[in-house]
């Protein structure tokens, strides 16, 4: 029987809603592709999503390519998605490009970097953010189905890894590959809504093996102190 990880995040007595909205919850052995531009909140999503997996009690690893360790407790802690506890207990796994690799290793190693870091992959769910920025100068038509294949083996084992990545960033055959590829795929953007300005819209292209109703559109904002919040076109709730 499949297992399936909870998306509720409760704080104070009250949930935030996405849950409702995204399906409640994520089956086990699915990848998850993320799209959207430069600035559209791919990178908040991750953090709601992992903090919410972290509460729940399941372990998360976490590939930022553009946090160090400092200035993501820092962000996070600034959206009321406090980690630090949970990164001090082990309970979650951080590890910033922008420090662990880039002083070391030219950006063409970062493939192989990947697919041979174990640990990497033995938490509960890992996020990659983002896969385009972090192999763009590493992933070609040639070794991407050596890729598909290691995401493919991690979802018969039951993990649940979620990727990120600009579509502006890297070939387009191989963006389209990942869309593909994705049992939940999300496409994030920035637009104007009438009486709120410009919103974030996150849109659920696919979502295979859902066991709940969930929203094709999920229109949201930021908050400082209190992260993601959805948004109504007169009021957020």
């Amino acid at each position: 029987m499949r297992n399936y990880k909870s998306l509720v995040l409760e704080r104070r007595g009250e949930k935030d809603g996405f849950d409702q909205r995204f399906g409640r919850e994520i089956p086990d052995g699915s990848i998850m592709f993320i799209e959207g531009g430069a600035g559209s909140g791919k990178s908040i999503l991750c953090q709601r999503l992992c903090y919410s997996f972290l509460k729940n009690g399941y372990t998360c690893s976490y590939v930022s390519t553009q946090f160090t360790v400092k200035s993501f407790l820092r962000q996070t802690a600034s959206v009321g998605y406090d980690m630090k506890r949970y990164l001090m207990k082990g309970k979650l796994l951080f590890i910033s490009t922008e420090v662990t690799l880039a002083e070391t290793l030219p950006k063409e190693t970062f493939f192989k970097g990947l697919i041979t870091c174990k640990k990497l992959f033995e938490p509960d769910i890992t996020f990659i953010d983002s896969l385009s920025t972090l192999l763009k100068d590493s992933l070609n038509k040639d070794n991407l189905v050596e890729l598909t294949s290691f995401l493919n083996r991690l979802r018969g084992c039951g993990k649940i890894v979620i990727l990120t990545a600009n579509p502006e960033e890297w070939d387009g055959e191989i963006h389209r590959t990942f869309q593909t590829m994705a049992d939940i795929h999300f496409v994030i953007k920035r637009e104007p809504k009438p009486g709120l300005g410009i919103v974030h819209n996150i849109y659920i292209e696919k979502f295979n093996g859902a066991r709940y109703k969930y929203e094709p559109v999920t229109t949201f904002s930021v908050r400082p102190g209190y992260g993601l919040t959805l948004e109504t076109s007169s009021v957020a709730f």
